[in-house]
């Protein structure tokens, strides 16, 4: 990295030197102690490393440890990837991601590791394989991806390796679905300190989840994540990665010259496809970093607003899939190799009679009748998250922020109370004739004692000076 710190060069000064501890490492195994933790269960094996379940010995805490593999604790470069990956989460310090309380290269045993939060749940790639994630579950999944992210990329970091088997689920302050990012160990730093921690030209991350100019090695900002949001939202929605090959190079040529496949009418669900989303989604897929949406809160906002409301079903003769919209790529782009073809005029004439067919022909044919039965969305973000919105008339309650949800249309008022430990509950009216969105920034409560009861007075005792006052004497 230019511009090492001290801290840094401390790390890894042992590791240039190996001992003979170092020159006899062997793999970390379940009941071994490393410092002051047992290994208590292996959790997951990746290619830097395990993951061990682990026990303080002397204050029983469980905590995660992340032990990097003995060929690679011996390299200065994966040692220094590793420790970059424990500052780099640390400067973040968000809530959605993985918390590390210390990094440790120990020189008598030779082992170099993390210790981290103990989640528990479930990573996102093995809920998909297990359940059919709804509309509502997609959206609150990706505002809090977006949340974790946009905080990385407000300090200079990109994380470079966004995927499903790096974001866990867990339930936390009886929140379902409760996000945490996993695994920095490839993150690039945009900050002086760290442009030089990885060199252009060489490829970092997942190959299925790479952004078009980081699948060719080219130099990558924060758009690539930008980019992999969109490809997370494809897979949650259509059930498998917009691109799929046997092979490396073939995988990389679609990267990079192919347009993604159109997304599903419906999700596994059932649930038919909003086009907004379909558009979004398409749009961080943009092949040009300058087509996608430049910052996450445009892709946060698009999705707290999206309207849950579907298109009327389509009939046989119409089309099975929504279309898939077309990103103009410069002629000067990098990665165009064919020429766009004449049928692309074609595609956006279909979209706009797709889009006639199923909304503007029904407004046109039964409008009052589509407008009075129609639902509206309600929107609900709060400041913290995780906040529980309750119905005042009926003790429903509605969900967790931040809320997105339908409900049937009315012109008579809703109180809404929101609800979080620690902070002052809010009471809200709202109208639903149209699609509401609700800011409220909650407040921490101020802790209230009860007045002390007034105490007899206690027969004056005379003390000399120096004597010893023993607070406990009768």
């Amino acid at each position: 990295m230019g511009g090492e710190d001290p801290i840094a060069q401390t790390v890894l000064s042992s590791v240039a030197s190996p001992g003979d501890a170092m020159r006899s490492l062997q793999e970390a195994q379940e009941g071994e102690v490393l410092g002051n933790y047992q290994l208590e269960r292996l959790l997951g094996e990746g290619s830097m490393g395990s993951v061990f379940q682990a026990r303080h010995v002397r204050l029983g805490r469980q905590v995660a440890l992340k032990v990097l593999r003995p060929q690679h604790a011996r390299d200065v470069s994966f040692v220094r990837r590793f420790f970059q990956e424990a500052r780099s989460v640390n400067q973040i310090n968000h809530e959605h991601i993985v918390e590390i309380f210390d990094f440790v290269e120990d020189p008598r045993s030779g082992h170099v590791y993390c210790v981290m939060e103990l989640l528990r749940g479930q990573n996102l790639a093995q809920v998909m394989k297990e359940e059919k994630l709804t509309l509502m579950r997609i959206q609150r999944i990706g505002v809090q991806v977006c949340a974790a992210l946009g905080a990385a990329h407000k300090v200079g970091v990109v994380h470079r390796d966004v995927k499903p088997d790096n974001l866990f689920l867990m339930h936390r302050g009886g929140q379902a679905d409760f996000v945490k990012v996993l695994d920095f160990g490839v993150a690039k730093i945009l900050t002086s300190e760290g442009t030089g921690n990885t060199l252009d030209g060489t490829i970092i991350g997942t190959p299925t989840y790479m952004a078009p100019e980081q699948a060719a090695g080219l130099p990558v900002d924060q758009r690539a994540d930008i980019y992999a949001v969109g490809n997370l939202l494809y897979e949650m929605l259509a059930g498998h990665p917009p691109f799929q090959a046997p092979a490396f190079g073939q995988l990389v040529v679609q990267i990079i010259t192919q347009q993604p496949p159109p997304l599903p009418k419906c999700l596994a669900s059932g649930e038919p496809m909003p086009p907004a989303l379909a558009e979004l989604v398409l749009r961080c897929l943009a092949k040009e970093p300058e087509d996608r949406p430049q910052q996450l809160e445009e892709v946060t906002t698009a999705l707290l607003t999206l309207g849950a409301k579907a298109p009327a079903p389509v009939s046989g003769d119409e089309e099975e899939e929504i279309p898939t919209r077309r990103t103009w790529m410069k002629p000067e782009a990098w990665w165009l190799r064919p020429r766009l073809p004449v049928l692309v005029g074609s595609m956006a004439m279909a979209m706009l009679a797709g889009a006639l067919t199923w909304s503007g022909l029904e407004r046109l044919l039964r409008p009052d009748e589509v407008q009075a039965s129609a639902p509206v969305t309600l929107t609900v973000r709060t400041v913290p998250e995780g906040a529980k919105v309750i119905r005042a008339d009926t003790g429903e309650a509605l969900g967790v922020t931040p809320l997105v949800r339908e409900l049937p249309r009315s012109e008579a008022s809703l109180g809404l109370r929101v609800e979080l430990a620690g902070y002052v509950s809010l009471e809200r009216e709202v109208r639903l004739d149209s699609p509401t969105v609700i800011d409220a920034p909650l407040a921490k409560a101020k802790l209230t004692l009860p007045a002390p009861a007034p105490a007899k007075a206690a027969p004056r005792k005379e003390v000399k000076r120096d004597e010893l006052i023993d607070p406990f004497a009768q």
